[in-house]
């Protein structure tokens, strides 16, 4: 019982950890669309050392359970990618170049499985979260899926991808779910009380 409980523990703080420096590294990228929108960001509150704080995480929630959190992550990348599909990066590659290389990097190093079931988590939790942000992201300028497909399209596809992560691996569910909804709800919560 009790290997149980330190297991399911464990598997929320590496997601929790990840979750938080996926967020970091998110709010750092919209910070102008943020401003905009009149949306609080943790960029504004930790400066240059975002950045290094959302480094931090990964490597906590690495060190906790790396396949798990390296594959979310990943699939955190390729999904923050699908609005720059065409984009002409950095690397000299375009977004869909780069995605298929991060995709391809996860099933190689972590396994396919577990990059199906962080793809279709990760997915779920972009769906929802543009479903319930696609008025400010309008205000903003910023691309959602939600506006771009239809809202109840939105909703449809994230409980089809949540149904696709629980079939996937029933087992990590539940601990992934508890440890990424503890920083969703934090990010609210901060949220409320910064505007």
């Amino acid at each position: 019982m009790w290997q149980e409980i330190f297991n399911f523990l464990a598997i929320a703080a590496a997601v929790a950890c990840c979750s938080a420096a996926v967020k970091l590294a998110d709010d750092y990228l919209d910070r102008e669309f943020d401003a905009i929108a009149g949306r609080a960001n943790w960029a504004d509150r930790l400066g240059q050392g975002t950045m290094l704080y959302a480094m931090f995480l990964l490597a906590l929630a690495a060190g906790i359970n790396a396949p798990l959190s390296l594959s979310l992550f990943l699939a955190s990348y390729v999904i923050g990618m699908f609005n720059s599909m065409r984009t002409k990066l950095p690397s000299r590659l375009n977004g869909f170049q780069e995605s298929l290389l991060a995709l391809t990097a996860g099933i190689v190093l972590f396994g396919w499985n577990n990059m199906f079931f962080s793809f279709s988590f990760v997915l779920a939790v972009q769906l929802f979260d543009d479903y319930l942000d696609v008025q400010s992201d309008q205000i903003s300028g910023q691309r959602n899926l939600a506006k771009r497909f239809g809202c109840l399209e939105c909703l449809i596809m994230g409980v089809i991808c949540i149904m696709a992560a629980w079939g996937a691996n029933e087992e990590l569910f539940l601990p992934v779910a508890f440890g990424s909804t503890l920083i969703y709800l934090g990010a609210l919560g901060y949220e409320r009380v910064r505007t």
